[in-house]
């Protein structure tokens, strides 16, 4: 039996293991292609155009699936192992390596070397838009709205795009190893926190090598890595009452990303019921400091504070519920853009006001928790992020959901959750491209990115995940 077990997992890391090479070509080959394409005048670098037929779309879903598929399959029949850290990395290291080699498919990491460049430039990207300055990765641009990323990640930005004057490849492989290391740094500290946890190694190995983890936060260098650190340091905070600290993680990660500003009432919400009151004072005091010294710094008006709430993307469908309603009504006969818009406008605050009753029910019902312990808070910011992003997101881009991933590994009791987060975070990618379409495909892909995970949360079954 053991020599069996054995076998069937050299196979299985083989099988994902050379999945994960074609993969690394394939991307590094349509990425550095249309790279030069576009130096060479050709078409604007927008995310690639994937929405048709193509051996290096196939190779790249096909391969992403059975990297996919392979590790749900490990993850079931893992068995626990004693190890240490350096153990776990040693078979996270050649995935992680073509990760960072993998040269990303969006374009996202061009308006982060963008923004970085004028921050060198001692351009404020919270009042300048992008056409203000150029840049060498200006061609790849096509984004024109101020910037939509908090002065923390500006820090990271600007870092990487100190290679932007000698090549812009340089500068986005900087930004990939400051992810892949932030990416490993995530999975130590998951390990530190799980130290009571008897699947504390296998939970580990599970993050470190997750294909949407590595393809969305490594590969496609997307900054949510630094947002899940600061998640993976809030909840380590929480979890060792170190409140004033937790909130302190809200705040940083809202300087990267502004989805932590949910989080917020929560936590607050937690310290009136625990009468934690020193604790609440030094946070309000601390959130009052935070606020004037960024808005004397960075956003000095109101418009660039509004900047962080990405208005570019109102009123945009892709990879969601929205969407699919929206492609479903292009099926249907006689009906007018003005009444598709108004369905469409009506889904939006409806599936909006539906969220905030229910994290309102949410922030009630921790008041009035006879014994509210601190698993419970992390489970009540996970539930609110998995939902908002599941039912209340019409923008849903494939890398969204990564952010519930750290929740999952460390709230493990959660099956439910656990499953729900796991689903939620695999699917949107199965699919390149084609999220925001208007094509069949999109619309298959939209019900591929939500369909599993709701049909988890409504009818999933409390059980052991390992």
């Amino acid at each position: 039996m053991v020599n069996n077990y054995l076998k069937n997992q050299k196979i299985l890391y083989a099988a994902a293991l050379a999945a994960s090479i074609i993969f690394c070509i394939a991307m590094t080959s349509m990425g550095i292609t249309k790279y030069y394409s576009v130096l060479q005048g050709g078409n604007n670098y927008n995310d690639f155009p994937t929405s048709g037929f193509s051996l290096i779309r196939v190779l790249i879903n096909g391969s992403y699936l059975i990297a996919t598929v392979t590790y749900i399959i490990w993850l079931i029949q893992k068995k626990q192992t004693s190890s240490s850290f350096l153990d776990i990395c040693k078979y996270a290291i050649p995935f992680l390596a073509l990760a960072l080699i993998a040269y990303p498919q969006s374009s996202d990491i061009y308006m982060y070397l963008h923004y970085g460049a004028m921050s060198l430039h001692k351009i404020n990207p919270y009042l300048n838009n992008p056409d203000t300055l150029i840049s060498k990765v200006s061609p790849f641009l096509h984004w024109g709205q101020t910037s939509t990323y908090g002065p923390v990640s500006l820090f990271f930005f600007a870092l990487s795009a100190l290679g932007v004057p000698m090549s812009p490849l340089l500068a986005v492989y900087l930004f990939k190893i400051i992810c892949v290391l932030v990416h490993t740094l995530n999975a130590y500290l998951i390990w530190r926190l799980l130290t009571n946890s008897e699947k504390r190694n296998l939970i580990t190995l599970a993050y470190l090598v997750n294909p949407m983890l590595l393809n969305e936060q490594i590969a496609n260098a997307h900054l949510d890595v630094l947002l899940a650190n600061t998640l993976i340091v809030l909840i380590g905070c929480i979890y060792y009452q170190r409140y004033v600290f937790a909130i302190l993680a809200i705040w940083v990660g809202f300087l990267i990303k502004t989805l932590p500003i949910i989080w917020l009432p929560l936590v607050v919400a937690f310290l009136y019921k625990q009468r934690r009151w020193k604790d609440l004072a030094a946070s309000v005091l601390l959130s009052l400091l935070i606020i004037a010294v960024i808005t004397y710094t960075f956003m000095p008006t109101v418009s660039a504070w509004r900047s962080l709430l990405n208005p570019g993307t109102a009123g945009a469908t892709a990879r969601s519920f929205h969407h699919a309603i929206n492609l479903f009504m292009n099926f249907l006969p006689n009906v007018s853009v003005e009444t598709r818009k108004s369905i469409l406008l009506l889904v939006k605050y409806f599936a909006y006001l539906s969220w905030i009753v229910y994290y309102a029910g949410t922030l009630i019902k921790s008041l009035f928790r006879k014994k509210d312990w601190e698993i419970n808070l992390v489970s009540d910011i996970g539930w609110t992020t998995l939902t908002l992003f599941l039912f209340a997101t019409p923008w849903l881009m494939p890398w969204y959901p990564s952010i519930l991933l750290p929740i999952a590994a460390l709230s493990i009791n959660s099956s439910h959750f656990v499953w729900t987060s796991l689903t939620f975070s695999l699917s949107p990618s199965i699919i390149l491209g084609g999220g925001a379409g208007t094509t069949v495909i999109s619309l298959v892909t939209s019900f591929v990115s939500v369909v599993p995970p709701t049909a988890l949360l409504i009818f999933g079954r409390k059980k052991t995940l390992f």
